[in-house]
């Protein structure tokens, strides 16, 4: 019997996850507008790219 095995796209969700909520809790702690905006930025523009890269990259599952 094999163990609970996470998918490619679950395990890179879940760092995704970690390291949003660790660059999060720098940005809190800076509290500087401009660092804001930045983080802002680069956290749609990564999840997003990230995003339609799995949509492109994952054969469609049979049901």
């Amino acid at each position: 019997m094999t163990g609970f095995q996470l998918r490619r796209t679950e395990r890179h969700t879940l760092v995704l996850t970690a390291v949003y909520l660790l660059s999060l809790a720098v940005v809190y702690a800076l509290d500087e507008t401009t660092v804001w905006l930045f983080w802002a930025v680069v956290v749609v523009l990564v999840t997003g790219g990230l995003l339609v890269s799995y949509n492109r990259s994952t054969p469609v599952e049979s049901a």
